[in-house]
């Protein structure tokens, strides 16, 4: 069972790293918001908590798409979607790269073009071991 066994190490990787860094950022956003809320801030920010949220829970989910997804390699169909999953998630990280050039920091630009490189990474050891 040595078949996708490099692809399969890269997505559990992967989708445990973007799972534990949802978990974070989200830990960080609730005391960032707990701590602006008890320091008297009067900022109604009911609609941006559920952007929020929900953009941090659509990472988590990816991140468990990846990892759980890297399994199902030996089925063709299952294959397949991953790899279409993977280069749509490489394009994804590098459109957001060149839109976010010079507004995030090079630390965090130069994490999301490495995760964008990684997932077209995967993507190519899926295609390439039959």
């Amino acid at each position: 069972m040595k078949k996708y066994n490099l692809s399969k190490t890269i997505g559990i990787v992967l989708g445990t790293l973007m799972v534990v860094t949802s978990f974070g950022y989200g830990f960080l956003y609730v005391v960032g918001t707990s701590l602006g809320n008890a320091l008297g801030s009067n900022v109604d920010r009911t609609g941006t908590d559920i952007l929020s949220i929900g953009i941090i829970l659509c990472v988590c989910i990816l991140g468990i798409i990846t990892g759980i997804g890297c399994f199902g390699l030996k089925f063709k169909g299952l294959r397949m979607a991953y790899l279409g999953f993977c280069l749509i998630m490489g394009i994804a990280f590098l459109v957001i790269y060149f839109i976010s050039i010079g507004s995030l920091g090079t630390k965090y630009e130069v994490w999301i073009l490495f995760m964008g490189i990684i997932y077209f990474l995967l993507g190519y050891f899926v295609k390439k071991e039959r």
